[in-house]
């Protein structure tokens, strides 16, 4: 696997169903045939954290922002229901720490959708990044 370089960006997704971490990793392993899952933390909707992908190699989860990106996955379908609150606290903090793990400001925190030539609405219209950049700006300063 390629080594992850200079860390920009913490990406969040939403899986988009409500698979378990090992269905998610069967998934992009054995059908996808990538040589690891694609993101490198998960978070399921009791708000429990797990580790996906090592952080020193390079994530399989927004093509071309790879090689300097961190990917946040919040399992479940943010289309159709609305995240757990455990699942957004826990974000925020695990947000929080790699903030300060890798020098990144809330300006670094980006949905999916938000980069370009994305089509899909990842992590789902009931996540607001926009309330949870402002929980980060307020907790950090």
């Amino acid at each position: 696997m390629e080594q992850l370089q200079k860390v920009k960006y913490l990406v969040i997704h939403h899986s988009g169903n409500s698979d378990t971490l090992e269905k998610i990793r069967n998934l992009h392993v054995n059908i996808n045939g990538w040589e690891d899952i694609g993101y490198h933390w998960l978070i399921d909707r009791e708000g429990k954290v797990l580790k996906g992908r090592d952080e020193g190699f390079m994530g399989a989860h927004v093509l071309g922002y790879n090689k300097n990106s961190i990917g946040i996955c919040m399992i479940g379908n943010f289309d159709i229901e609305k995240p757990s609150k455990n699942q957004i606290n826990s974000l925020i903090l695990v947000l929080k720490e790699l903030m300060q793990k890798y020098d990144i400001n809330a300006k670094g925190i980006i949905g999916h959708r938000e980069f370009p030539d994305i089509t899909k609405a990842c992590p789902g219209k009931f996540i607001s990044l926009n309330y949870i950049r402002e929980e980060l700006k307020t907790s950090s300063s």
